[in-house]
């Protein structure tokens, strides 16, 4: 464990012996990371990866966030507006003809990010028909395009539990012409020098470093006894919830789902990668100096991925026949080696609108030390994050969600930043006048109750206004039902 801190010693003892006090107290395995002003102030982990996995959780632990996946997602279609490359006016039947299918044709980017498109409970069935289903990244992008809205786009906000991810992931892909896996690493993983400790979908040869999943039985206990919320699709209610938590562990602990692009659910990362890019969102997109993090240092792994496409794995099967090699150490697909050909058609028939490439934060980018790169540059983001000011418009009125984030309001109504969490605990959000930005992740799942002091105590020791949903929940306590009623999912 270690803390790196620039503020007093007293908060550095404070914060250490409680978060070893909670750790204790709820027989959880946590790594929390927490940034003031572009710079890392806590850097600490406890436990150890597992139930049956007696080894302590490292800083480069991968931890599965679930939920708090929604956050990076939301962010990749933001740069993709932030780069020309697409409006959140847009049908998304203009990009993706497909789905414009069974009455979808005037669903717009924005419905999609503000929860607002219809689609909440789309393929929700999925658990039922086949859990693993949801694996299959080509035949979800397929499903959810022939899918059916239950309400008109933009007449009811309602938490888009799982089709958010598919949603997204085919807007971003037919409007970049890339697959989702290779933009995340080009867009964030690079410029933000977290490569090897976030992934939507892990890579061979991190395995040794998975956190394992379990679950906090008594909250799942208090959780069934729960009555009907009225922001959740009656398709994740508290009981529904309460139910899929019992299969989560064992389903998201597989190898076959880990290594699946499920973009509403299964990023696994660090803590310290997912507070570095809510670190760089709090300041507009600045990224972050680099970080003197704890051993190893972020961002030196070795292992750089390919995420290849189909074409690509049967041009690499040819190759090896005739002894070509396709790339080199470390390198990602060109545009060659992209799912789209010379018609605009990928290999299973998909149609992509081919969009020229200018990344202003391309992989040549990062060569220096992240100094003066900015993921994104347009001046009011903080708003279209959030869903205000100029931006309102393309949201429901008094909603919790933004344009992909959550908003965070302090104890006295004041929005004061946003981002994103997962059932099981696991958050990332950002204060944005204080330029304080933080993650914790867990892997034994509980709802909130845990996440919450760690992030009342964090705050309060800094003076920093403690979120108000994290202020009721510990105000609550993890024995009431109230507090329990509203767990940290989204």
């Amino acid at each position: 464990m270690s803390l790196q801190l620039s503020w007093s010693m007293d908060l550095a003892i404070c914060s250490w012996v409680s978060l070893i006090q909670a750790c204790s107290l709820f027989a959880v395995y946590f790594k929390v990371c927490a940034y003031k002003d572009g710079e890392v102030i806590i850097d600490t982990a406890a436990g150890v990866l597992g139930k049956y996995d007696p080894r302590p959780v490292q800083p480069d632990s991968l931890f599965s966030v679930f939920s708090a996946t929604k956050g990076i997602c939301a962010g990749l279609v933001h740069w993709l507006v932030d780069n020309g490359k697409l409006k959140l006016e847009d049908n998304i039947a203009n990009i993706w003809p497909e789905f414009g299918s069974n009455g979808k044709d005037q669903i717009k980017v924005h419905h999609v990010l503000n929860h607002t498109s219809g689609l909440h409970s789309a393929m929700s069935d999925i658990n039922q028909e086949d859990p693993f289903l949801m694996t299959d990244w080509d035949e979800c992008l397929k499903r959810i395009a022939m899918s059916a809205p239950e309400t008109a786009p933009g007449h009811e906000q309602l938490y888009h539990y799982l089709s958010f991810g598919w949603l997204c992931g085919g807007i971003i892909e037919r409007a970049s012409g890339r697959r989702f896996q290779e933009l995340l690493e080009e867009v964030f993983v690079r410029p933000l020098k977290i490569d090897g400790e976030l992934y939507v979908g892990i890579p061979p040869g991190v395995e040794s470093r998975l956190a394992t999943l379990t679950i906090d039985m008594s909250d799942l206990t208090k959780l069934s006894n729960v009555g009907n919320r009225s922001d959740l699709p009656t398709t994740f209610q508290p009981q529904q919830m309460a139910q899929l938590a019992t299969t989560l562990p064992a389903i998201f602990n597989s190898l076959y789902a880990r290594r699946a692009i499920i973009p509403a659910a299964n990023c696994h990362c660090s803590a310290r990668a997912l507070a570095r890019y809510y670190a760089a969102l709090a300041e507009g997109g600045k990224v972050p100096p680099p970080p003197n993090s704890s051993m190893p240092s972020l961002g030196s792994h070795p292992h750089i991925p390919k995420f290849p496409s189909q074409q690509t794995v049967k041009k690499q099967k040819s190759q090896k026949k005739t002894g070509l090699d396709d790339h080199g150490p470390g390198q990602t697909q060109s545009s060659n080696s992209s799912p789209q050909n010379s018609s605009g058609h990928d290999d299973k028939g998909n149609v992509y609108i081919q969009i020229p490439s200018d990344n202003r934060c391309s992989i040549d980018d990062t060569s220096s030390d992240n100094r003066n790169i900015k993921l994104f540059h347009n001046p009011k983001v903080h708003d279209a994050f959030m869903g205000v000011g100029e931006y309102e418009n393309l949201t429901y009125p008094n909603g919790m969600f933004g344009l992909g984030f959550k908003r965070s309001y302090s104890t006295n109504e004041e929005l004061i930043g946003f981002g994103h969490s997962g059932i099981g605990g696991s958050t990332g959000f950002c204060n944005i006048e204080h330029k304080f930005a933080m993650a914790v992740t867990l892997n034994k799942m509980s709802f909130g109750t845990v996440t919450a002091k760690i992030i009342h105590l964090i705050c309060y020791e800094l003076n920093i206004p403690v979120p108000q949903e994290i202020s009721r929940l510990v105000e609550t306590g993890s024995t009431s039902q109230l507090g329990i009623g509203k767990p940290l999912i989204n």
